[in-house]
């Protein structure tokens, strides 16, 4: 990894800067890649699993969650991202920006990224796990057979993620992940043969459900769950190491970043609609229906679809998983270790060149691919309480800290280069999403000991 090259400070009469011209056809296709990995790893994070879920069991009730969040996040990676591109110190990790409000900060957020990263791995290796697991037959090894498969799904992560591309090996995978997904679920709806448009609309006008007694989760948690708390997604800090592993420093990416941001984001809304639809209307055609457990989903398929339906589903669950985590496993060890680097004199010299310090290799494997077996021992509590208490711990731990440090770097002249400074619409925006974020993080905060107890009952 190259060494960051310093930047001279933004004269207030440079205009805005001239961006790099865009590929056209085939090479705008593969030039598109952090914004569809940065997405691909939010299906990791409980997409596949969470709007299944809340399909099923809320029907349409909270479909405005997902839409919401989704547009949010997207303005929250983007503010992210117009930071890395557009200060004016030539700083290339966000929290290189956030040493410069506080210098503890990146201290901080290197723990929360070590505690959260392990928690969010250990969802994404265990969904891998089961996926292959029931993929092969499902009923060989006894309770260690999880176990093994996530052997193997380690293994293969090594393999990827040790390659000198890298990176490209993740954006391919991420693609044909995405259309795959897309498929099985489209061929799910036509299965079912119809689809409830007016729910649909009702869902999208901020319908909330009562409490369910059949459901583990109220449904304030499984929709925080969901959003991903809107903005403080730990996840969403990630998307400036992608870019620089892409070569994006500086403000010429910017126009280039906005699309790839645009073209990440849209396919994971259709996969998760997709997700929400067909469990919504199997819920409506099979009432009292409720999912819990990644075999209920596998179950809800086989209804649907017929024997083939389960197996969808468990590629579905693998392929989401394998989108997730050998790119995090890369994505948090970078902003852990720039945390590190940040907040240590030994650490400095390594600054601008973090993945060269074998930290980071220490880090990334031991921390974020090998430990995580820990979720795939036969005691590991299930895939959904799994998944439902890791987002939203690593959410609670990151809120303030994220969208707080988003909204005074980018709202500044003095983080940002004079053309790139927050419209005052941008900062209401950022402003209110914060507002939402903590108080949907304190409802969160919570439930959490009562999600801690489901998530570790074995039931």
């Amino acid at each position: 990894m190259s060494t960051k090259t310093p930047t001279a400070p933004v004269t207030a009469q440079q205009s805005y800067p001239e961006q790099h011209a865009l590929p056209r056809g085939l090479g705008l296709i593969t030039s598109i890649g952090p914004g569809l990995v940065l997405a691909m790893t939010f299906l990791g994070t409980g997409d596949l699993v969470s709007s299944s879920v809340s399909g099923a069991n809320y029907g349409y009730a909270l479909l405005w969650t997902l839409v919401l969040s989704l547009i949010a996040r997207a303005f929250i990676i983007s503010s992210i991202a117009k930071y890395t591109l557009m200060n004016r110190f030539g700083d290339t990790q966000i929290l290189e920006g956030f040493h410069r409000i506080l210098p503890w900060l990146p201290g901080l957020m290197a723990t929360v990224a070590l505690i959260a990263g392990f928690v969010i791995q250990a969802t994404f290796l265990k969904a891998s796990a089961i996926g292959l697991y029931q993929l092969t037959g499902g009923s060989w090894g006894g309770t260690w057979g999880n176990f093994v498969c996530a052997l193997v799904v380690m293994a293969v992560t090594l393999f990827m993620v040790t390659r000198k591309r890298a990176f490209v090996i993740l954006e391919y995978f991420a693609r044909i992940a995405t259309v795959a997904m897309i498929l099985a679920f489209v061929y799910a709806l036509v299965q079912l043969g119809h689809m409830d448009v007016g729910g649909f609309f009702r869902g999208m006008a901020f319908e909330m459900p009562p409490n369910s007694a059949d459901s583990a989760f109220a449904p304030i948690v499984v929709a925080s769950a969901t959003i991903g708390t809107i903005a403080g997604n730990m996840p969403n800090m990630l998307y400036s190491g992608f870019m620089k592993d892409k070569g994006w420093v500086g403000p010429r990416y910017r126009r280039i970043q906005q699309l790839d941001l645009i073209a990440g984001m849209a396919p994971l809304l259709v996969i998760n609609l997709l997700f929400w639809i067909v469990a919504a209307e199997f819920s409506r055609d099979n009432p009292g229906f409720v999912i819990n457990t990644e075999g209920d989903l596998s179950e809800m398929m086989g209804v649907i679809v017929g024997p083939l339906g389960p197996a969808l589903l468990w590629l579905c669950i693998l392929l989401a998983a394998m989108t997730s985590f050998p790119p995090q496993s890369r994505g948090f060890a970078q902003l852990a270790v720039n945390g590190i680097h940040l907040s240590t004199r030994k650490g400095k010299k390594w600054l601008g060149r973090d993945e060269q310090d074998p930290l980071f290799k220490r880090i990334q494997i031991g921390g974020f691919i090998v430990l995580p077996l820990l979720a795939s021992l036969p005691a590991a509590p299930n895939l959904i309480a799994l998944n439902i208490v890791g987002t939203s711990v690593a959410t609670v731990m990151s809120l303030p800290f994220i969208v707080v440090g988003i909204l005074v770097l980018t709202s500044s002249k003095k983080f940002m280069a004079d053309y790139a400074v927050n419209k005052w619409w941008q900062t209401a925006l950022l402003a209110v999403l914060g507002i939402i974020a903590v108080v949907v993080g304190f409802q969160i905060a919570m439930n959490i000991p009562d999600m801690f107890a489901t998530a570790f009952s074995g039931e």
